[in-house]
């Protein structure tokens, strides 16, 4: 009698983890579907050099070259992923972006993360501050060369930025 009594507890348990992990499985995929597919926001006309978070906005303390310049004909996007707090596996998308001087080379950072991030280079010339949850940091870039940046707050944040003339 105990054993028919054990069975279906036994079967109750495994049916409620299946459950547990299946919710689990449904909840991941949604977020990376979610995450993969957020559209960038259309970016506001502002100053090179700027981030905003919500209706803030944040000048650039930075005085470097890559300052000045009025913003190019068109604008490259890097996405700071949902996750990127969190785990070592996200970052910036992409990593790497190249521009052109004249033809794309403002670029505008999108925080689709719910912590706050920076974008800042490691020679300086530039830092974002504080970019908070749906924020945005715009910087036009003026000078050839390769700018390595990270988030100040989360050390396996990096990205480059390549700027050819």
């Amino acid at each position: 009698m105990w054993k028919e009594r054990g069975r279906p507890a036994e079967v109750r348990g495994i049916l409620t983890a299946l459950l547990v992990v299946a919710g689990m499985l449904v909840v991941a995929t949604v977020t990376v579907v979610w995450s993969t597919s957020q559209q960038f926001p259309t970016p506001q006309p502002q100053a090179s050099g700027s981030a905003t978070s919500g209706s803030v906005a944040l000048q650039n303390q930075s005085t470097g070259g890559q300052q000045g310049g009025a913003p190019s004909p068109e604008t490259s996007y890097v996405k700071i992923l949902l996750g990127s707090a969190d785990s070592v596996s996200y970052s910036f998308s992409p990593v790497q972006v190249t521009v052109v001087i004249g033809v794309n080379n403002t670029v505008t950072w999108v925080n689709n993360d719910n912590a706050a991030h920076t974008v800042t280079a490691s020679d300086g010339s530039f830092d974002s501050g504080n970019i908070g949850a749906g924020g945005i940091y715009t910087h036009t870039f003026t000078t050839p060369g390769a700018y390595r940046y990270f988030c100040a707050y989360h050390a396996w944040m990096v990205g480059t930025v390549v700027v050819e003339a």
